[in-house]
């Protein structure tokens, strides 16, 4: 079987043997997205990116914006600002976002399809399992030393996989999606700023799998050994063997309690943990992490953009110091100048320790000085996730609405008669 033949067979058994628990995970999934998505549309990438994308009155309706879009215009759309604010769910070992290319995709496509909660749960399940295990098996995180970003690499069979479930194709024409998507392989990490460039990429990844499974419901033929020979040809190496069967790689996917680049969540977790230390102008931050970090987390003092402001050690800590390293609306404020910042020092050094264990953990150290001494030292090698009433509670406030239903998925009838949140 070629490998996209294992993708598919495998996305297909864990959306099949999907129990309660793991259906409960995909719930919280799709109400951590919503939240990130309705946050994103007010995100100043959004302003500027969203007039050009035209509407349509009777279309699916995406959390935070007033109007409709065509389905594929819609996926594309909640991709996009599901991952504006760095807010949105990862699964570190992969680096793989799959909450923003998954579950925008799931909820477009259950609207205009009026599927089951039950349906979309097992949809979400099934694009977690896909992109995830491509990623592990073809590079995960070292495709950044080869200048690439997991998810927009592997984010349109991700979506692929998702729509795949909702559409009900079979193993044969899920193959055959996973390998449309396949076609278009690529996603380059820039190599100083990521730019707004890099935020669209997740919404090209869902676009790109809606149409793959459109097409491949339709008959469109295509190679399916585009992961077999050509991936070792682009990347150097061959894919690895499978993951071990088990637990759905959706069970790994972590929480982001912080709007700021993932490796910053264990650097404001370990500050955190340090009870008693209030940092005051004039400390100095040592933020140690794993060397791979330093392809997306910078010490820029002063950027200019929200997004490169959500990237910023600098920004974070100092919003920690602020009390409001946990709102979007922070790192938007920096960037515009808008908001006058704690005037505290972060230097940022790399941890040969925790390069041991990256990317299985994505740890951080930070040390405190003041006055040329040591006030504090702390580490945290997994950031705490939020507790799922903690995560329904953050949701609901950026989305502006209780969001409650959602927690339950099984319990939605049919999402067209929630097309005003999806």
């Amino acid at each position: 079987m070629t490998v996209l033949g294992e993708l598919a067979a495998r996305s297909r058994a864990a959306a099949r043997d999907a129990g309660r628990e793991t259906r409960r995970l995909a719930a919280r999934q799709v109400v951590d997205v919503l939240g990130c998505v309705a946050s994103g549309a007010g995100h100043p990438v959004a302003r500027t990116w969203l007039p050009l994308v035209p509407t349509d009155p009777g279309g699916v309706v995406v959390p935070g914006l007033p109007a409709g879009y065509r389905l594929d215009d819609a996926v594309a759309v909640g991709a996009t600002l599901a991952h504006l604010d760095e807010l949105d769910p990862l699964h570190g070992r992969a680096a793989f976002a799959a909450g923003a290319v998954v579950v925008p995709t799931a909820l477009a496509l259950a609207t205009a399809r009026g599927a089951s909660g039950e349906l979309l749960a097992r949809a979400v399940v099934a694009g977690h399992e896909a992109g995830i295990e491509a990623s592990l098996r073809c590079g995960g995180p070292a495709l950044y030393d080869r200048g690439l970003w997991p998810t927009a690499v592997f984010g349109p069979l991700a979506a692929a996989a998702t729509a795949a479930v909702l559409l009900g194709l079979d193993d044969a024409a899920t193959t055959a999606a996973l390998a449309l998507a396949s076609t278009g392989l690529g996603g380059f990490l820039s190599a100083d700023v990521l730019g707004h460039g890099h935020y669209l990429r997740s919404g090209s990844a869902a676009r790109t799998g809606l149409a793959a499974a459109l097409g491949a419901r339709a008959g469109l033929s295509v190679s399916t050994t585009l992961l077999d020979g050509p991936v070792a040809a682009l990347l150097g190496d061959a894919p690895a063997p499978p993951s071990p069967t088990g637990a759905p790689h959706l069970a790994e996917v972590a929480t982001k309690t912080w709007p700021c680049a993932r490796p910053l969540q264990a650097a404001l977790a370990a500050l955190s943990a340090l009870e008693g230390t209030v940092l005051r102008d004039g400390d100095t931050v040592v933020v140690a992490l794993p060397t791979a970090a330093g392809h997306f987390v910078t010490d820029d003092p002063a950027p200019t953009d929200p997004t490169a402001a959500a990237a910023s050690a600098v920004v974070a800590v100092r919003g920690h110091a602020a009390g409001r390293a946990a709102e979007p609306g922070w790192y938007r404020e920096v960037a515009a100048g808008a908001v006058a910042a704690p005037d505290i020092t972060v230097r940022q050094e790399p941890a040969a320790d925790l390069d041991a264990t990256f990317p299985a953990r994505w740890g951080a150290h930070v040390r405190v000085e003041r006055g040329g001494r040591t006030l504090g030292t702390a580490s945290c090698l997994d950031p705490e996730p939020l507790g799922d009433d903690a995560l329904l509670a953050r949701a609901s406030r950026l989305a502006g609405r209780d969001l409650t239903p959602w927690s339950d998925l099984d319990a939605l009838p049919g999402t067209r008669r929630h097309r005003t949140v999806a």
